[in-house]
């Protein structure tokens, strides 16, 4: 008979394989290491490069999508069209964040945002409709009381 080993699952196992996917694809097509690419986008962004940060941003995500911060520089990215007047292309890319990183840390920032930009755009019921959808979600966050400043 066959005896079957029960090892415990590591929770931990599918991003250590993202991690070391990552890797592999860096070791291969020569991309920085994460954190370096992802520190230096970050201070092109604070530093208001905002092409620079974006191309940085954007190879990340292409190396590095699936690891932690993955969530946060698509939110960068969709901050870096809102910040240009970008709005249209904002939304899309607030509405990655929301869709691929539903649980980071980003989301109600990025579903702010999308608010924000969907009221620039003239779109007011469906800039309302989010802003209280952040509100019902996630209803003691910062993001929350600043949206409802924004519908005062």
């Amino acid at each position: 008979m066959l005896a079957i080993c029960r090892a415990p699952v590591d929770e931990h196992l599918p991003d250590a394989l993202a991690e070391l996917e990552a890797e592999h694809l860096r070791k291969i097509q020569g991309a920085p290491a994460p954190d370096v690419l992802y520190n230096n986008a970050l201070r092109d962004y604070n530093a208001g490069k905002y092409d620079l940060s974006s191309q940085e941003f954007d190879n990340y995500l292409k190396y590095y999508g699936t690891t932690l911060l993955g969530g946060n520089a698509q939110f960068y990215m969709a901050d870096i069209e809102y910040r240009q007047g970008n709005f249209d292309a904002a939304v899309k890319d607030y509405d990655k964040v929301l869709e691929q990183y539903p649980g980071g840390v980003k989301a109600a920032a990025a579903q702010l945002k999308k608010g924000y930009a969907l009221l620039e755009l003239g779109q007011r019921e469906a800039g309302i409709r989010e802003l209280n959808g952040l509100i019902a979600r996630y209803p003691r966050s910062i993001e929350a009381s600043q949206a409802r400043d924004r519908m005062k």
